[in-house]
């Protein structure tokens, strides 16, 4: 019985792997679209403190000494700022992997926020990629594997023992 629940929980295992890379996607779309939003926001600060002589960094310096309204304003496009950053970089990191890797990469980096709204627009699909195949294997093996070893485990006390 458990080598059969095993197989059952493994073939759920590769559905639910093999939508990694079809989240992947949904995922870095919602990225770029928050990236895009953002880059709007920061493109119009440089300009505006390019206009008065400044570059960004030199804004932020004099930012980080300011008080009242200009610290408040300050704070939130310094805040605007970072977060363009961080998502720059993430959408970096997982692109600069191959495509059996970003879904690993964008898991390890995993942006709540974006991997909640990406979700809620998610719809499962067909691994028809090789990528989709692979996770697909990954999963089944990785889950087989495991229920394996726990329905093992659970039913050693169980067994009769052969060389009494």
């Amino acid at each position: 019985m458990g080598k059969l629940l095993a197989f059952l929980l493994g073939i759920a295992g590769a559905i639910g792997a093999s939508q990694a890379p079809s989240f992947t996607d949904q995922y870095m779309q919602n990225l770029t679209g928050r990236i895009d939003e953002l880059q709007t926001l920061v493109v119009e600060f440089d300009q505006s403190v390019g206009n008065a002589g400044y570059t960004r960094s030199a804004a932020m310096s004099e930012c980080a000494s300011s008080s009242g309204l200009l610290a408040a304003l300050c704070e939130r496009y310094a805040g605007t700022v970072k977060r363009y950053e961080e998502l720059v970089a993430h959408k970096a990191e997982i692109l600069s992997q191959n495509a059996y890797v970003q879904p690993l990469m964008a898991a390890k980096g995993l942006n709540t926020g974006i991997a909640e709204s990406a979700w809620s627009e998610f719809t499962p699909s067909v691994p028809a990629s090789p990528v989709g195949a692979a996770y697909a294997g990954g999963g089944f093996v990785g889950v087989w594997a495991i229920m394996r070893i726990v329905f093992g485990l659970l039913a050693a006390p169980f067994r009769r023992n052969r060389y009494a």
